[in-house]
């Protein structure tokens, strides 16, 4: 059985996050791609933080973004299925996950209480979130009228029990992918082997990978390392057009939006210069998700066979995979693999590889601009 393949253009996407430094891009990116990217909802999950601190950290960004109220915003799972809690990362986003950021409306702000408090504990849980979401986008006959692709920038855990509890539905054709960042293959990595996201919940992509029908597309550290954030883009994302040379100080701040983004990425720069000696910059996993609806050729890779490791042993979150060619893929080409007999593993991911830096940096840099006189004329 191949997987559903769609000629919609603009990508109706769901993000799942645990802001988190780069979440925050990646929501950036999924509100003002508007020429390819429709938001059409978000949803938080222990990760980066622990759910309580995520949530608003997801209800600052949508108020400080100003982002339409009409996307909603569930509270996710609190805890991984199966595993214990890990450590959240605070040497990396700190003890709020998204330390450091000025300019972020307060949570007391009425404002991001409104996207707090949206969908609390005692409404709609993200699982029925999700079934009410499929439901609205199938015909009485079963047959799709829009699809959806699932962004995951955090653990899986949210779209993992919503597989477990309505597999049917996850399957009905209108979840057309599930993007996720996470893994990594033979890199440093959060343990000994596993990248931090799959580490928290293995479990949760374990189930997404047994689908049949909704293949994972996966953004590791092998790629995303790939996305630095250097001096000379930090330039323009603060004062556009500026003739910022190396060694100069930085320029001013063409307005407060800019500070705050700036601000961010200062913070997440400086963790990964002391955690990893990333000198140059830190890497933007979670945005490379987004690009992949807007831009998938920007994202060249290979369709594999994925596999995680599950155990309780030091393994425990490691990623696998058996490639099907050893040259790139087009998205499309997991057809050509349904079925040969040379292969007894069906291709379950698309495993993204390289990635146009150039091309990913203006699409960043184009979406503040938006951002910004969205902001500028949409007071809180």
């Amino acid at each position: 059985m191949s997987f559903s393949n769609t000629a919609f253009t603009i990508k109706n996407c769901w993000l799942d996050c645990d802001p988190g430094h780069d979440d925050a891009i990646a929501l950036l990116l999924a509100l003002f791609l508007e020429e390819s990217v429709n938001p059409i909802g978000v949803s938080t999950v222990n990760g980066n933080a622990p759910l309580l601190k995520t949530h608003v950290n997801a209800s600052q960004l949508l108020a400080l973004y100003r982002a339409p109220t009409t996307i909603p915003l569930h509270r996710g799972f609190a805890h991984p299925l199966l595993k214990a809690d890990i450590p959240p990362p605070v040497s990396i986003h700190g003890t709020s996950g998204l330390d450091g950021v000025k300019h972020l409306p307060p949570p007391e702000h009425p404002a991001v209480q409104m996207w707090h408090d949206q969908h609390g504990p005692a409404n709609t849980t993200v699982i029925e979130a999700f079934r009410e979401m499929v439901e609205s986008r199938l015909n009485p006959d079963g047959s799709v009228k829009e699809v959806v692709s699932v962004v995951i920038t955090g653990p899986s855990t949210n779209v993992a029990a919503f597989k477990q509890k309505y597999p049917e539905l996850y399957e009905s054709g209108v979840i057309d992918r599930a993007v996720i960042m996470g893994g990594a293959f033979d890199i440093p990595q959060w343990t000994p082997y596993a990248e931090f996201n799959i580490a928290t919940d293995p479990d949760a992509l374990a189930e997404l990978l047994t689908s049949r029908k909704v293949p994972v597309v996966l953004a590791p550290l092998n790629l995303t390392h790939q996305a630095i954030f250097d001096e000379e883009t930090h330039a323009q994302l603060l004062a556009p057009g500026s003739s910022w040379k190396e060694g100069e100080p930085l320029p001013q701040p063409k307005s407060e939006f800019r500070e705050s983004l700036s601000t961010m990425m200062t913070f997440f720069r400086e963790a990964y210069i002391t955690q990893f000696g990333f000198t140059k910059g830190p890497p933007l996993h979670d945005p490379l998700c987004v690009l992949h609806l807007a831009q998938p050729d920007s994202l060249a890779g290979r369709w594999a066979y994925l596999t995680v490791d599950t155990s309780e042993s030091e393994r425990n979150g490691e990623t696998r995979a058996t490639y099907f060619s050893d040259e790139p893929d087009q998205w499309e080409d997991q057809e050509k693999y349904i079925g040969d007999a040379t292969h007894d593993r069906h291709p379950n991911c698309y495993v993204m590889e390289t990635l146009d830096r150039e091309a990913f940096m203006r699409v960043l840099l184009e979406c503040v601009d938006r951002a910004e006189k969205v902001i500028a004329s949409t007071p809180l």
